[in-house]
């Protein structure tokens, strides 16, 4: 009682100082609420030189003003998914360049492109240039916009953070992933967090977050390979963790044969991929991107023919595939409405196949942890009666005596056993005593129940420990077992069959070093029952 005061009095005094805290925040100068930093500026950033380097056959985009000429309105013009070389925008005299993959060179007020703001002069009927190399990607567009500045900005910082929360959805998937790994040590959770950090790795290639604020991978010209590498690598990764959820089983040994060839294929390829020269990496990529397609409608296929069958994994597999499904249709029907957005949907398909990839995982462990659980109790589970066996009643009972020793309360055990249990099988056959053991067991949950334990110790004997019960308290107990004995012989309509248990009774004392001991007492004075005449209750002397 006074520990327990203690510590109240203790949590009071923490409220009443915290108050006490917030107190004085309130009552403190407003004009200390607020933090200034920085100094002021006297010169500006200098703008980086433009390069004028270019491959030979560089694209070249005229953008003609608009009947009579400019307006005098300030244009804003964003150049989009030019994965290398530099970009020139130019009007007249005017010039500026830069590379998506280095920020420095950028345009700050423009983060998903390269971009700058021109103010042609009124009338004027000088177009707007803009000058960048091919894309190494057929099926991944360059994209020009040109309209007033605060929309292109808008629209350009929308998928600035679509870009960025994407890829801190993957990191995060990540570290989620590595961290249960370290609790549960399932290897599943290390696989799964190296293919989400090479899938983050390729959407910051992608999407140019990898130059931010300056290029932090220091990657030169291997960048245009590994944009096409870790695609080739995902893929064998994805298919194979998607064919082992979803192949339906009368075909599951020969679908993860070839999903695993099909990985480590992949492995591969994503190793040639690195040494092929550039000119190859735009028939590379087509044959990726076509590649993810086909793979996608594969596994599509497996999922519906499992769902079919009605067996399991066929819903989570579908669902993994289906947004790569429907951007492979926008590709072939309307390519030019994607290429707009192709970036951006590609980044939150890979964002949704990889949380619903960690979904099946973490079910997949669940069901693992559930299958673990379901053997331990049926390992620890007496099959005929139902009891806990005497595995688990000697793991409860040092368990039970630990605790009873640390508080200082007292624990009473009681050994119990079936009188002249052999008979009952030799007269009446073993089902009988199946069923006389079955109805026994059901009779002491009836009387042992809350914090009671009642176990099969083996045979017809059977053990009951009563945490917090004196000895004559359990004798009590058991004594009342007694008498509800005399209804098996009724329900199994065996009127000449006579039920009766010998038992003994002890606690647990101080100078017991184990469990051993006071089992031994209670099966002594079990013994002391029977030779006693049965059908009674012995205490084991002090």
């Amino acid at each position: 009682m006074t520990l327990l005061l203690a510590r109240r009095a203790t949590r009071l005094l923490c409220m009443l100082l915290a108050l006490c805290g917030l107190a004085a925040c309130a009552r403190a100068p407003m004009q200390d609420a607020y933090v200034v930093t920085g100094e002021a500026a006297f010169s500006e950033a200098p703008l980086q030189p433009c390069l004028h380097q270019h491959q030979p056959d560089r694209t070249r985009l005229t953008l003609p003003p608009p009947s009579g000429g400019w307006s005098g309105a300030p244009q804003a013009v964003v150049v989009m998914n030019v994965f290398r070389g530099e970009i020139e925008i130019r009007q007249g005299s005017r010039e500026r360049c830069g590379l998506l993959q280095d920020a420095r060179t950028l345009d700050s007020r423009f983060l998903a492109g390269m971009g700058t703001v021109l103010v042609p002069k009124r009338g004027d009927l000088t177009p707007i240039e803009v000058e960048f190399d091919p894309s190494p990607f057929p099926l991944w567009r360059p994209i020009v916009r040109l309209g007033e500045p605060a929309t292109v900005q808008r629209q350009d910082t929308f998928r600035f953070s679509l870009r960025v929360a994407s890829v801190a959805v993957m990191l995060a998937l990540v570290l989620s992933s590595l961290l249960t790994f370290i609790s549960t040590r399932e290897r599943a959770f290390l696989s799964y967090a190296v293919s989400a950090a090479l899938f983050a790795l390729w959407m910051a290639l992608l999407s140019g977050l990898w130059a931010y604020p300056r290029p932090w991978l220091p990657l030169g010209g291997a960048a245009l390979q590994l944009m096409i590498a870790l695609p080739t690598a995902m893929i064998g990764l994805t298919v194979r963790m998607l064919a082992y959820q979803s192949a339906p089983a009368s075909v599951v040994r020969t679908v993860r044969r070839i999903s695993d060839g099909l990985m480590l294929g992949c492995f591969a390829l994503a190793g040639l991929v690195m040494l092929l020269p550039p000119g190859v990496l735009p028939l590379a990529s087509l044959l990726d991107e076509i590649g993810l397609y086909l793979l996608g409608l594969v596994l599509a296929a497996l999922a519906v023919l499992t769902l079919w069958r009605g067996e399991g994994g066929g819903v989570t597999s579908l669902a993994c595939v289906a947004p790569f499904l429907l951007l492979g249709l926008l590709e072939l029907t309307v390519p030019g409405t994607l290429a707009r957005w192709k970036v951006e949907a590609m980044m939150l398909c890979g964002c949704w196949l990889a949380l619903t990839a960690s979904m099946a995982l973490t079910l997949r462990l669940g069901s693992l942890r559930r299958q673990r659980d379901e053997m331990r109790l049926l390992a620890q589970t007496d099959a005929l009666t139902g009891l806990p066996n005497r595995r688990a009643a000697l793991e409860y009972l040092a368990a039970a005596s630990t605790s009873a020793r640390r508080g200082g309360l007292s624990l009473s055990v009681g050994f119990l056993d079936i009188d002249h249990f052999k008979d009952i099988n030799d007269r009446l056959g073993h089902d009988v005593g199946d069923q006389v053991l079955q109805l026994f067991a059901r009779t002491l949950r009836q009387v042992f129940r809350d914090g009671d334990y009642v176990a099969r110790m083996g045979g017809e004997e059977f053990l009951v420990v009563l945490p917090g019960a004196q000895p004559q308290r359990a004798r009590e107990r058991i004594e009342s077992l007694r008498g509800l004995l005399g209804q098996i012989a009724g329900e199994l309509g065996l009127p000449d069959l006579h039920v009766s248990l010998s038992a003994g009774v002890t606690a647990l004392l101080p100078d017991d070093a184990d469990t051993v001991a006071l089992l031994q007492r209670a099966d002594a004075a079990m013994y002391a029952a029977k030779r006693a005449g049965r059908d009674r209750v012995e205490l084991a002397p002090a």
